[in-house]
């Protein structure tokens, strides 16, 4: 029998076999203007109903005022062996979400939706060639397993998706600066049944990747 895998890019397993995959904290670099960039992961399984099934761990919902230090980790001018994601949060794994706010769960081979906004930084473009900023998605590989440190990113194998931050391609309402936007990630059909570290990591300037 295929198992499920949960997601909060954390949840719980939903079958014995389930696979549990954990988002454990938000990077994002500064942008090329005077202005720090920022970015999280609003929603880690997006149903077709509409419904939101999958929350990154400890998010604070877009609802608490101080969602952008909550929630965002600057990592623009740290050293490559500085923690991947805000110390503290970096030590939660695999965390508890409230039930309100309960990880993702997908099979193995199972494509996870994911939804963000804009927050202001759409990148207008109009052919594939035109410049955009984008998102790493990146993973363990292996169960109860963590990320710690930037530096440990550069493996290929950590590389789950990349995929356009906000382009009137993939966001609904390009004339919104809060537009919602979306991207999706396959699970590898190999994910053995486990609690997966997942990091969502974006560049505010175009062309760093």
């Amino acid at each position: 029998m295929q198992g499920r895998i949960s997601s909060s890019f954390t949840s719980s397993a939903i079958l014995a076999l389930s696979v549990l995959l954990l988002l454990l904290g938000f990077s994002f670099t500064q942008d090329s203007s005077t202005v720090n960039a920022h970015s999280w992961l609003d929603c880690s399984n997006l149903l077709p109903s509409g419904e939101c099934a999958g929350y990154s761990i400890g998010y604070p919902t877009r609802s608490n005022p101080d969602i952008n230090t909550l929630y965002t980790y600057l990592i623009s001018g740290r050293p490559s062996k500085a923690p991947v994601c805000q110390p503290g949060r970096q030590n939660i794994f695999p965390g508890r979400n409230p039930k309100n706010l309960p990880t993702a769960s997908m099979v193995p081979g199972g494509k996870l939706h994911l939804t963000w906004q804009a927050n202001g930084h759409l990148n207008n473009v109009q052919s594939p060639t035109d410049k955009r900023t984008q998102v790493a998605i990146y993973w363990s590989g292996a169960p109860n397993k963590v990320i710690n440190t930037r530096s440990e990113l550069s493996n290929p194998k950590r590389l789950l998706k990349r995929m356009d931050f906000a382009t009137p391609q993939n966001c609904d309402n390009p004339a919104n600066p809060n537009t919602v936007c979306h991207g999706y990630v396959i699970i590898p059909k190999s994910a053995k049944p486990g609690k997966y570290q997942m990091v969502w990591y974006w560049r505010g300037v175009l062309d760093l990747f």
